[in-house]
């Protein structure tokens, strides 16, 4: 089996279905993921771009999934700047090949990148893939918390090493950031019988 993830930031494969994947790879799928924003000069002054950089690769050291990075165009003031527009869907399907199930942002997310990623994916995956998820991430997702998830993958065994690519992320994720991620998988748990799970939307499903 071949998993395909596309999301737009460092750090958010981690947030919305890490537990999911490890599940996925421990069964001997392939797992390959895709950021649509590349790692850049940030703001935050507890972030540079050697610190952006080690960390995303921290994470996939110890998660073992295949990481690719789209070259995303950036502003003037040195921010990547992801447009939908064919030029960046052309250089988006270069990174992309079939798959199982591709997993992408929800359309509803509130953030631009995470909206955009998913314009810029679905024409692409939606050819490519068997079936198509779109991932639930705190806290872009809370327009549609629960009225349109319909997959509830449960994580019970999974939240340490989700815990620990996480932590790969310290100038991003506090304790109490990690812990409103846990709140959130706790509640979708609850959605589905278990103690934590991870929510998705399911938008094309595999018919033989």
């Amino acid at each position: 089996m071949k998993i395909l993830v596309i999301s737009p930031h460092p750090d958010d494969l981690e947030i919305s279905c890490a537990g999911t994947l490890k599940r996925f790879q421990d069964q001997g799928a392939d797992i390959i993921s895709v950021v649509t924003v590349k790692p850049s000069t940030e703001v935050n002054p507890n972030r540079s771009l050697s610190i952006v950089n080690n960390e995303l690769l921290a994470s996939y050291a110890l998660s073992g999934f295949e990481l690719r990075v789209l070259d995303t165009e950036l502003h003037p003031n040195g921010r990547p700047d992801l447009r939908v527009n064919n030029i960046t869907m052309t250089a988006l399907g270069q990174l992309l090949e079939p798959c199982d199930i591709a997993i992408i942002p929800h359309p509803e997310d509130f953030h631009q990148d995470h909206a955009n990623t998913y314009h810029l994916a679905w024409p692409l995956v939606r050819k490519l893939a068997k079936e198509v998820w779109c991932m639930h991430t705190v806290p872009y997702c809370q327009q549609h918390l629960t009225n349109s998830a319909n997959l509830f993958y449960n994580i019970d065994n999974e939240w340490a090493f989700k815990k620990s690519l996480l932590r790969c992320y310290s100038s991003y994720f506090s304790n109490n950031d990690i812990m409103k991620i846990y709140t959130a998988n706790q509640y979708w748990g609850h959605q589905n019988d278990g103690t934590l799970a991870e929510a998705f939307t399911v938008k094309k499903r595999y018919v033989e």
